[in-house]
């Protein structure tokens, strides 16, 4: 781990440690209150800083500073439980969109083709591919599979692996 990371580190249990200090030696239940709503605020702010940097790090670089304001405003407004909401329905509603113009796509639909192509590189593709990899498995098993059991409607064979490919000789790199 790099020296940089092990100080960010020590700094936020640092932090921690002190405002628990803080809280623990309070003489009066309006201090010790006022210490818990700071380390209530901490996490918010550590769980806020996270989030960002894991989409930073999976290659969302422009997606992340709209997200850390987006979740900033969630849990300065209503607290971290909706700023878990923010993230969970984020990914779903993105992933929804991914995994259906991917079975369009895998289903021979040229505005999903033309989707993909004016949308995304293939290094963006793979990526997006690879977190979304679930929802593109529980929408095909939603919208594919489940009316074949009903219907009785022949199902087509479904690979994401072969779409993978079929998406690196389509999109530019």
């Amino acid at each position: 781990m790099k020296r940089e990371h092990l100080y960010f580190i020590g700094a936020v249990v640092a932090a921690f440690l002190l405002l628990i200090a803080g809280a623990w030696t309070s003489p009066t239940f309006a201090e010790e209150q006022s210490y818990i709503e700071a380390i209530v605020m901490l996490g918010a702010l550590l769980f806020v800083f996270s989030v960002v940097v894991v989409v930073a790090a999976m290659g969302f670089h422009s997606f992340a500073l709209f997200m850390a304001l987006f979740l900033a405003m969630a849990v300065s407004l209503y607290g971290v439980e909706a700023g878990v909401m923010v993230v969970v329905m984020t990914y779903l509603v993105w992933g929804l969109v991914f995994a259906i113009q991917l079975l369009l796509y895998h289903n021979g639909v040229e505005s999903a083709v033309r989707w993909f192509r004016e949308r995304y590189t293939f290094r963006a593709f793979s990526r997006e591919y690879k977190v979304f990899y679930p929802m593109i498995w529980g929408f095909w098993f939603l919208f594919e599979y489940i009316p074949h059991r009903f219907t009785g409607e022949s199902i087509a064979r479904f690979d994401p692996r072969d779409l993978y490919e079929r998406m690196r000789s389509e999109l530019r790199p």
